[in-house]
C-alpha cells in the first residue's frame, strides 16, 4: 500500500504541475513591456542665420540630444504657413519663397521617433535684402472710351521680377486717385494688357494721361508715353448729394479677395434720374468697385487688416459728392491667397 500512495502522490504532483503551466506563469514572471519614450529631446540652442537673400534666410543651430536618439529638426515661424523639416543630424534649413526686405523670427524644433518635441529654440529675427530695382517702363498707352466726365486707357503692363506691380495713372502730371482698374481684385499674376476709367473728370477739358508701374517695395518706373484727349461737353456742374454708408461688413471665408458686403443711402441730383448716379466704392481712398444706380453690393478686396469703407456719388459730367460716412472692416485672409 505505501508504493501505491507514492505513486500516486507522484501523480497528483506531475498534474499539478501541468496545470499550473496550462494557466500560464504567475504574473510576477510575465516580461514588462518596454516603457514608452515620452523624454523630449533637449532645445536646440544657438540658432543663427548663416545666409540671407531678397527671397531666402538660411538658419542653423547646434544638435540637440535625446535618451533615445533625435529624429528631425522643423524651422517655423508664427506668420508663415508650414515647416520646414530635416531630419538629424542635418542641423540647418532654408526658407525660401520670401519677399524682399520682409522682416521674420524664426524658431526650430526637434523630435525624436516617438514625435515628443523639444522646448523651441530662442527666436532669431531677420529681414530679407531690399529690392531696389524698378519695374519695366508700361508702353503703348491709348485711349479709349471718353465721355463728359470719365475716359478709358489701356496699355502694356509694366513687369517686375516681383508679382503683383500695380500702375499710377498721372492726369497732368499728377497721381490720380479717381482712377478705377478694370482688373479684377485677386488677379494674379496680372494680365499683360491693362486698362482703368479716370473719373471725375471736367466736361469740355483737355486732358494728357501717363502710366508708370509700382512693385511691392514701391520702387517706380520711368512714366510711359502720353496719351490725350478732350472730354465731351457738358453743362451740368450741380453735384449729387451724399450717400449715407448704412453697413460693411466682412462677408467671405477669410481668402484673398475677401468679400465686402455694402449698403448704402440713396443720392439724388436735380439734373440726373437716379439711375444715372454711379456709386464709387472706396477702400482707404481707392476705388475697388464702381456701382451704377444700386445701394448695395459685394466687393472685393485685396487689403489685408483695415478696410476703411467710403461712398462717393457721381454723375455723367464727373461731378462727384462729398464722401460718405466711413466704416472701418477689418480682413483676416492669410497671406498668400494674392500671390503676396
Amino acid at each position: 500500500m505505501g508504493a501505491r500512495r507514492s505513486v500516486h502522490t507522484a501523480v497528483c504532483v506531475l498534474t499539478t504541475v501541468a496545470l499550473s503551466l496550462a494557466a500560464g506563469a504567475p504574473a510576477s514572471a510575465k516580461p514588462r513591456p518596454p516603457a514608452v519614450d515620452r523624454t523630449p529631446p533637449s532645445q536646440p540652442t544657438n540658432l543663427r542665420v548663416t545666409d540671407v537673400t531678397q527671397t531666402s534666410v538660411t538658419l542653423a543651430w547646434n544638435p540637440s540630444t535625446d535618451n533615445v536618439g533625435v529624429r528631425s529638426y522643423s524651422l517655423w515661424h508664427d506668420g508663415l504657413n508650414g515647416v520646414v523639416s530635416v531630419n538629424h543630424p542635418q542641423t540647418t534649413a532654408t526658407w525660401s519663397s520670401l519677399r524682399p526686405n520682409q522682416t521674420l523670427t524664426f524658431r526650430v524644433t526637434a523630435f525624436d521617433a516617438r514625435f515628443n518635441a523639444s522646448p523651441p529654440s530662442d527666436p532669431v529675427t531677420v529681414t530679407t535684402l531690399p529690392d531696389t530695382t524698378p519695374p519695366s517702363t508700361p508702353s503703348g498707352l491709348t485711349v479709349g472710351t471718353v465721355t463728359a466726365g470719365k475716359v478709358l486707357l489701356t496699355w502694356n503692363s509694366g513687369t517686375d521680377q516681383f508679382n503683383p506691380v500695380r500702375h499710377d495713372i498721372l492726369v497732368n502730371g499728377v497721381a490720380t486717385a479717381n482712377a478705377f482698374s478694370t482688373v479684377p481684385a485677386g488677379t494674379n499674376p496680372r494680365p499683360p494688357v491693362q486698362s482703368a476709367w479716370v473719373r471725375q473728370l471736367d466736361p469740355s477739358t483737355s486732358y494728357e494721361f501717363k502710366v508708370r508701374a509700382v512693385d511691392p517695395s514701391g520702387n517706380v518706373s520711368a512714366p510711359s508715353n502720353t496719351a490725350a484727349t478732350t472730354t465731351q461737353a457738358s453743362a451740368d456742374t450741380q453735384a449729387p448729394t451724399s450717400p449715407t454708408l448704412l453697413s460693411a461688413f466682412d462677408g467671405g471665408s477669410s481668402f484673398c479677395p475677401e468679400e465686402l458686403w455694402i449698403t448704402w443711402t440713396a443720392s439724388t441730383d436735380g439734373a440726373e434720374p437716379a439711375l444715372a448716379i454711379e456709386y464709387e466704392v472706396r477702400v482707404n481712398g481707392t476705388i475697388i468697385d464702381v456701382i451704377p444706380g444700386a445701394t448695395q453690393t459685394v466687393s472685393y478686396t485685396e487689403v489685408l487688416g483695415a478696410n476703411t469703407v467710403t461712398i462717393v456719388a457721381v454723375d455723367r459730367a464727373g461731378n462727384a459728392s462729398a464722401p460718405s460716412n466711413p466704416i472701418t472692416v477689418f480682413t483676416n485672409w492669410a497671406p498668400g491667397g494674392c500671390g503676396f
